[in-house]
């Protein structure tokens, strides 16, 4: 069935299915053979308000507020409102409607969680479509056993996206970047295959791609990528979503670019316990790079509704990069633990790399990580740490990271430092304010920050910092942040969908 299809009787029975909360109690009999049973378990023995299996959608309507985990069996859910905490299906699918905010994650368990762009979930978001858990009424309480879901394989052929066409971006160097291309399945979807053409409005080029994915069983995932493309090491800073509507609202681009001929191929093994995921992986990679504009003599570039002409917006130059031929091995992981809504996760790639241009060798390792634990009522603390450093020879520009400007130090100009070696420690305390609650827009938030960071070649020069709040209602926030040392002010009105 259609996501329109889907979406239509949820309209319709929006009325009938903003049912009471049931106060049953659900246990988890089966958890499966993997982690996320067991941290489902953790998850319904912590406070949460559940709704029943019914036939109709369930809709957390626009003016409504909860104050814990809301729990959704065996039906799909219409999120609108204002959660703090989580959203958890279970046996059905989770719409985002424009204004919803949800302080924790939104979790779809046997299907999937459609986002939309002007919703706010702070943790993310996670869909489980191979398996679901059965819910049976024993009465007194729900009893979840594990089940595969093997009823809805997938096509052989497919147009994801609207018909084909992927999701775009926008930047100050490919203009408009509109990926097109089917899906390829073999063996009801363990082999996928995407093969496509990203046209690149500023650039003029049609950039060929084939990404694909092959399962050997749960636990073990090959990847390979072959293609040609524009690349980014700034990236972790904004999602592509919030830097895309950036540059084209306020010409405000918070990455630096260049094109490489690229090849990758990685395999990865799921490791788990009952509060552990850990996915180790190794790979090799190879590319042949060169530089994209704007560059210091641009006198045009993608339009923007502000910022066109000016140098230190859309016509911000991009580093010069050093052309040549690199070759690597990967290796490195990601973990994830979690217990008691206490979560520590990071994600660290090493690169064992072999530059042709003065026979340069470095290993590089990226570490990105994060801490999020509850404090008070709904009040909780987040830390954010994104690291590089690098070993043996310096590395070339093209592997280079940078900060300042929105998204990291506020108070520094737009990426002003950069190099081979850099450090980011964001640490963040926020605080609803759950005694208003204001029609549509919900309850504002105050969100405390201290931001540090340094980046060079070779070494970390002096470390800067910002001291810094945030006021945020629905998804507009005001931000205020100082440099202690030189006393300077830096103030903003944006989206709080970005850092």
């Amino acid at each position: 069935m259609n996501l329109r299809a889907r979406i239509a009787p949820m309209l319709v029975a929006g009325a009938l299915a903003s049912v009471p909360l049931d106060a049953q109690q659900v246990l988890v009999r089966d958890p499966g053979p993997g982690a996320f049973g067991r941290r489902l378990a953790s998850m319904l023995a912590a406070p949460h308000q559940l709704i029943a299996p019914a036939a109709v959608p369930a809709v957390l309507t626009r003016d409504s507020a909860y104050s814990q985990t809301v729990v959704v069996l065996h039906r799909d859910v219409v999120i609108e409102g204002r959660v703090h905490g989580d959203v958890l299906v279970v046996g059905g699918d989770a719409f985002l409607h424009p204004g919803a905010v949800v302080d924790g994650r939104v979790i779809a368990v046997g299907g999937a969680v459609y986002e939309s762009r002007l919703a706010i979930t702070r943790d993310g978001v996670e869909s489980h479509p191979d398996f679901t858990f059965e819910a049976r009424n024993s009465g007194a309480s729900y009893v979840l056993d594990y089940e595969l879901v093997r009823e809805h394989p997938s096509p052989p052929f497919s147009l994801p996206g609207v018909y084909g066409l992927r999701i775009p971006a926008y930047d100050r160097s490919d203009g408009l970047s509109l990926p097109f291309g089917p899906t390829i399945a073999f063996d009801t979807g363990f082999v996928e295959i995407n093969p496509l053409v990203t046209y690149r409005s500023d650039i003029g080029a049609f950039d060929p791609s084939v990404d694909g994915e092959l399962a050997f069983g749960r636990h073990t995932r090959a990847h390979l990528f072959v293609g040609r493309t524009t690349l980014t090491n700034d990236n972790w800073i904004w999602s592509d979503l919030v830097n895309s509507a950036a540059v084209i609202g306020l010409g405000l681009d918070t990455r630096n670019y260049y094109r490489a001929d690229r090849a990758e191929a990685t395999v990865n093994r799921l490791l788990e316990s009952t509060t552990i995921e850990f996915v180790p992986f190794l790979g090799v990679r190879a590319e042949r790079d060169r530089s994209i504009g704007p560059d210091s003599l641009a006198i045009g570039g993608p339009w923007s509704f502000v910022g066109r002409t000016d140098n230190d917006r859309m016509l911000r130059p991009n580093p010069p990069i050093t052309r040549g031929d690199l070759r690597a091995a990967l290796a490195g992981g990601l973990f994830d633990w979690e217990l008691q809504r206490v979560r520590v996760s990071f994600d660290l790639i090493n690169e064992f790399a072999a530059f042709d241009v003065g026979s340069r060798r470095f290993v590089q390792s990226t570490l990105d990580g994060a801490v999020r634990f509850p404090t008070f009522g709904a009040q909780f603390f987040y830390f954010n740490a994104h690291v590089i450093y690098t070993f043996g020879d310096t590395a070339p520009p093209q592997r280079w990271s940078y900060l300042g400007g929105s998204g990291t130090i506020t108070t520094l100009p737009l990426l002003s430092l950069g190099g081979d070696r850099l450090l980011y420690l964001e640490s963040n305390y926020y605080i609803p304010i759950t005694w208003i609650d204001l029609p549509v827009v919900g309850s504002p938030s105050v969100t405390l920050r201290h931001m540090i960071g340094s980046a060079g070649v070779g070494h970390l020069p002096s470390f800067e910092q910002n001291l810094a709040v945030r006021v945020a209602l629905s998804f507009v926030r005001f931000d205020a942040a100082v440099d202690p040392a030189r006393q300077t002010w830096e103030f903003g009105l944006g989206l709080s969908l970005a850092r």
